[in-house]
């Protein structure tokens, strides 16, 4: 990891949308001193408060997921076990350790994979080896026992393969009544991989009378067989993903999961929902101390504000949306797709670099790096995005907030178009609505997610950002009913209402996707792509047979980041009841310029498939069929049916009741706003000035 020579100026918000009234608390991490904190309207683009100085000071990121339980006994003659499946072997690992300073058992893993057990006293250490590695990928059961008076202490380790006990003897002072327990995160050399059903007993489980428990895989049975023996065990299965696991012997030493270690999978002996998985570079909270808190003006409207922080020659910027609060201010919502922010979160370009491999099938730009994106992938320990791999192997499945997001930011430029992608490009769509002296009032889909349909149906237009891939049930729901109900939907976007997306109300700060199966790196091990957070199945909208196409009218076609071409516009386009979306538009192809690749249709792209329930009577406007370069590329579930899907189809559906729904179907729509006042710009007037009109327009 680079060594930087003044520590980055850098915070996060306690929540990402708020109100006029509301507080705000900065959580910060920077050079000592002060900093000035101001807060600003990033769409207006003015100051709104004076600058304010807030003492500040590097704050340490401690990721790493894995149990703690605190106030478990040590008694002096005692076991602990646990199955584990490591995700690597190699470096020294630290599976559990327990006890307090004055007497610590450590159970690790050494270089080539063989269990250790160890006794640390400040008198002095002693411990034991086994000969044989564990294997990676598979369920083993290993146990440490310790006898101790204040002559002598005996280790015993086994890991139940086979006959073999490993012991060390040695002259140490005798545990405290109690102490802490931590497994799966040692500081300096923490392990990787799956952990179940770990216990504590008053007997010595290393020994040849516990061979039974290598087939007792459930609590249950566990507790049945040990008996009063069982100090403490920690089974997950009846509440997989909360924050706190039970220890189900009934002496209630649960359990804190710290940084959410992956729940809901499948543990030794096949049962379900028995373990965990913990991970170095799980960050569910930073856990900074507050920094200052702030206030949002009464006046300041519906908005995108920003919480700027100056210090030592640095600045940086803390986005947070300012919904209507109580007042609903405007016939218009925009809803920011704030959870495809946090699938993004910190997406670093070495991930990407990964995934593709040699760039050049995918694009014919030249990469170059902003110094955000080389910190990021210097600097790991911000916590991972869903779509980076972690260095042990396997893809990530949370993302949440309450962490520094360095590539939210307004000024950010994604290093695969060298252009706003993202929260900067949507934040250019609201600069672009003010500009045009459309009033608007913004949500995130956090709002959707929790007010549902109700908090849409006031609204005689919602206008979505630039790409909704991530998508709940309630939100999905409530755009849908949104449409049934009467309301206007533009979707200015490509990719979007793609994954099944979880908020547990326990973690509301973080999403959950699983991936399900996909033929791609993503994929979850069979029985594991449930999602804990609401029990529901995850993987694609599609496959849960609500294709994006059946509300949006497209769906995700192809993907690909070489030069961006326009549309062409179809017979569809000047009939009656579609032409006005083109008035004033005298150029055909449509949507040739753009911030991002140089054209409308590109990065993600969609298109209408009556196949997948794209609606009868929707109106094929436009389409970028047959003008895209090999760099385009149909995704995993599209590779089927040929070169014909790889296009961006631009519709417009109209509802019997007054509902309607107009799709730009590209990421690029929305940079291609910036353009000068061109085709783009006025097909997006029209529909908007035409959706606002009464409902039989």
């Amino acid at each position: 990891m680079a060594i930087d020579r003044e520590p980055r100026l850098m915070g996060y918000a306690d929540r990402w949308s708020t109100a006029p009234g509301q507080r705000l608390t900065l959580h910060a991490s920077g050079p000592a001193g002060n900093a000035d904190v101001t807060l600003v309207d990033l769409v207006r683009e003015r100051d709104l408060t004076a600058p304010v100085p807030a003492p500040i000071e590097p704050r340490p990121l401690r990721p790493g997921s894995r149990l703690e339980a605190v106030a478990v006994p040590t008694p002096a003659r005692g076991g602990l076990a646990l199955w584990i499946r490591p995700k690597r072997l190699g470096p020294r690992q630290v599976v559990a350790r327990l006890g307090a300073s004055g007497w610590r058992l450590l159970l690790t893993l050494d270089e080539a994979g063989r269990p250790e057990a160890a006794v640390v006293t400040p008198s002095g250490s002693m411990g034991c080896r086994l000969r044989s590695a564990v294997p990676p990928g598979e369920w083993t059961l290993l146990a440490v026992a310790w006898e101790t008076t204040p002559l002598m202490t005996v280790l015993h380790l086994t890991d139940f393969r086979g006959p073999g006990v490993s012991s060390g003897r040695g002259r140490l002072p005798v545990p405290s009544p109690t102490g802490d327990l931590v497994v799966g995160a040692g500081d300096e050399h923490p392990y990787a991989g799956r952990i179940a059903l770990p216990m504590v007993t008053a007997s010595l489980l290393a020994t040849s009378e516990h061979t039974l428990l290598r087939d007792l895989t459930t609590g249950p049975d566990l507790v049945k067989h040990l008996g009063s023996d069982l100090l403490a065990l920690w089974d997950p299965s009846g509440d997989p993903g909360a924050p706190v696991v039970p220890d189900v012997s009934g002496n209630g030493r649960h359990a804190g999961a710290v940084n959410r270690p992956l729940a809901g999978l499948i543990g030794p002996g096949g049962v379900a929902r028995t373990a965990l998985q913990v991970s170095p570079e799980d960050l569910d909270d930073a856990r900074w101390p507050a920094t200052c808190e702030l206030t949002v003006p009464e006046d300041c409207g519906s908005t995108v504000l920003g919480v700027r922080l100056r210090a030592a020659g640095q600045s940086c910027v803390v986005p947070v949306i300012a919904g209507p609060g109580g007042a609903r201010g405007s016939r218009v919502a925009v809803v920011l797709p704030t959870f495809t922010y946090l699938a993004y979160a910190n997406h670093r370009q070495s991930s990407e670099a990964e995934y593709f491999g040699d760039y050049t099938r995918v694009t014919d730009r030249g990469i170059t790096l902003s110094p955000v994106d080389v910190y990021l992938n210097e600097h790991r320990e911000l916590g991972l995005s869903l779509y980076d791999q972690r260095q042990e192997g396997g893809h990530v499945t949370h993302s949440s907030r309450l962490r520094p997001v360095l590539n939210l930011d307004p000024g950010y430029r994604w290093w695969m178009t060298g252009a706003p992608r993202h929260f900067a490009a949507d934040l250019l769509l609201l600069r672009w609505l003010r500009s045009e002296g459309f009033d608007f009032d913004v949500l995130a889909d956090e709002d959707v997610h929790e007010g549902g349909a109700a908090l849409l149906a006031g609204y005689r237009v919602v206008l979505t950002g630039s790409h909704p891939e991530y998508v709940t049930a309630p939100g999905r729901a409530a755009f849908s009913a949104y449409v049934s109900g009467g309301g206007r939907l533009m979707y200015l976007g490509g990719n979007g209402f793609y994954w099944v997306t979880g908020v547990d109300p326990r973690h509301p700060h973080a999403i959950e996707v699983r991936r399900g199966h996909v033929g791609d790196w993503w994929d979850d091990e069979p029985g594991e792509d449930v999602l804990t957070s609401t029990g529901e199945p995850g993987g694609l909208w599609r496959h849960r047979g609500l294709a994006p196409q059946e509300l949006l009218g497209v769906g995700f076609a192809a993907q690909g980041w070489g030069p961006a071409p326009g549309y062409t516009r179809l017979p569809d386009s000047y009939r009656d009841e579609a032409s006005w979306v083109f008035e004033g538009v005298g150029t055909n192809p449509v949507g040739t310029c753009g911030l991002a690749l140089g054209g409308a249709a590109g990065d993600e792209i969609d298109r209408a498939a009556p196949e997948l329930g794209t609606p009868p009577g929707t109106l094929l406007l436009a389409t970028s069929a047959g003008a895209h370069s090999h760099h385009y590329r149909p995704p995993t579930e599209e590779a089927g049916p040929g070169a014909e899907t790889v296009r961006a189809d631009m519709t417009l559906r109209r509802l019997g009741n007054g509902g309607a729904v107009f799709a730009a179907g590209s990421i690029n729509w929305v940079t291609s706003l910036a353009c000068c006042d061109g085709d783009i710009r006025r097909i997006t007037r029209n529909v908007l000035s035409r959706f606002l009109l009464s409902r039989s327009s």
